[in-house]
């Protein structure tokens, strides 16, 4: 069926190299260059983590704009908005990966492949506690995995402005030159209409109690064509900002994400995830942002949405964690983002000695923030009330440090390219007493940032 075209009316096509995106690496230009940063000799190594003293003072946008160049990079950035809970926040850029991994999370055998590179890499270690190097990509909502096995991996401390490495990316900055792209104007995969009535039934499964909440998404798609999407990641970044942004070009895909929110941070036996709920816009004028901040925190929908998935994610992690290690060490926090207030929870644990990255990944993917409870029955509604696969999207993007070191996002607010077609989602709560046009106006504010990265590209 096609549905009609209600999305981002007026921006039709957009080009990469427009005066907005020339204006995005105004700072590139005043970097110091090639020549000056290779001046002296740096910490270079094979196996081994070690300051990379040649990127003193640069920051990580810097270096990952101009390492864009090399084949398979991907950058793992928390777009300068790390939260005040932020423990040892690094950004991570990787690139040349030795080879591609593909399977599903889902296949026993896939897992151990996966399982196997990690080990096969444990060689490289460093006293720094940083990953040396590691496995890097994505999971698909469905559950199929692509990752880069990487060898060669810079790592920034946020904590004290550092940079670390393995390998010689640093010898490899280039001045960027990217050749101009132009995406067509996007179109929606069902119409409001549609979507609304899709709730309503949700609605239907909830009050015959086969789930308690359900997560709906939507998507829009566009035609592109064109190079490398880095200066509307650079656009998106500033308009959107987030803790678990994050940009890669592998398998012949870009992946364009500000997402805010946390699947699974891993850090030797700890584990820790941080599921959002409820959003309100964000307003220019204080008194009218504050309201909207306080209008979140005091509903009761919202309110009880968070408790319920922070709730499943407990039970979640109470598959793969020590007896007795699961706690809400969080809980209702306001987060605000440029674009909207959201309420998060944390929920950290101790994983089972039994029980390796991979495998806690598997149990707990994918995130209950963005299916449901019950899981799996708010995952069969999914399937049949949503028009498409997920892809990407509500999957997990990330890494897995050969160090046992690993942070995934959940995908959301994010752009994916594949080939000649650029997609985003957007998706709602839905829970017995949703209104339908809220909820769909709820996921237009959380498209916010996309919509707005979308316009400083137009020409």
């Amino acid at each position: 069926m096609q549905a009609e075209d209600f999305s981002n009316p007026g921006i039709g096509e957009i080009r990469g190299n427009s005066p907005i995106s020339c204006n995005l690496h105004r700072f590139l230009l005043a970097s110091p260059s090639a020549g000056a940063l290779f001046a002296s000799m740096a910490d270079v190594t094979t196996g081994m983590l070690a300051r990379a003293t040649r990127l003193a003072g640069l920051r990580p946008l810097e270096v990952a704009s101009q390492l864009r160049h090399l084949p398979g990079m991907v950058f793992f950035d928390s777009a300068g908005h790390l939260p005040s809970t932020a423990d040892r926040a690094v950004s991570v850029i990787a690139a040349r990966p030795e080879r591609l991994l593909r399977g599903s999370i889902h296949s026993a055998d896939d897992r151990a492949v996966l399982t196997k590179a990690l080990a096969d890499g444990h060689g490289a270690q460093g006293d720094t506690g940083f990953p040396a190097g590691g496995l890097c990509g994505w999971i698909g909502y469905e559950g199929e995995f692509v990752f880069g096995d990487y060898r060669e991996m810079l790592v920034f401390d946020h904590a004290d402005e550092s940079w670390w490495e393995i390998g010689r990316l640093s010898a490899e900055l280039r001045e960027p030159h990217d050749a101009p792209f132009a995406i067509g104007d996007f179109h929606a995969s069902t119409s409001r209409e549609g979507f609304m009535r899709s709730v309503e039934r949700a609605k239907e499964w909830i009050a015959a109690g086969d789930i308690y909440q359900v997560n709906l998404a939507h998507s829009f798609e566009a035609n592109i064509n064109g190079g490398s999407l880095f200066p509307l990641y650079l656009s998106l970044r500033e308009n959107s900002p987030a803790p678990m942004a994050a940009w890669l070009a592998l398998d012949d895909r870009e992946i364009l994400s500000s997402s805010p929110e946390t699947f699974l941070k891993i850090s030797g036996r700890g584990i820790e995830t941080k599921p959002i709920k409820g959003t309100r816009p964000r307003f220019h004028d204080p008194d009218e942002d504050r309201r909207s901040a306080y209008e979140l925190q005091t509903s009761a929908k919202e309110i009880a949405e968070l408790v319920m998935i922070t709730d499943l994610l407990r039970n979640d992690l109470g598959q793969v964690c020590e007896f007795g290690s699961v706690e809400v060490s969080e809980m209702l926090q306001l987060e605000t983002l440029a674009q909207v207030h959201h309420l998060v929870s944390t929920v950290r644990g101790t994983l089972r000695a039994d029980i390796d990255v991979i495998e806690a990944l598997a149990a707990c993917f994918p995130g209950g923030s963005i299916t449901g409870a019950p899981k799996k029955r708010a995952m069969e509604i999914i399937c049949e009330l949503e028009n498409s696969p997920r892809g990407i999207y509500c999957g997990a993007v990330g890494w897995l440090g050969f160090n046992g070191e690993s942070s995934f996002n959940i995908a959301i607010r994010t752009l994916v390219r594949d080939r000649e077609r650029l997609s985003y989602h957007v998706g709602a709560g839905i829970v017995a007493d949703s209104d339908p046009e809220k909820e769909y106006e709820e996921t237009l504010h959380k498209a916010a940032g996309i919509r707005a990265g979308l316009e400083r590209c137009k020409l």
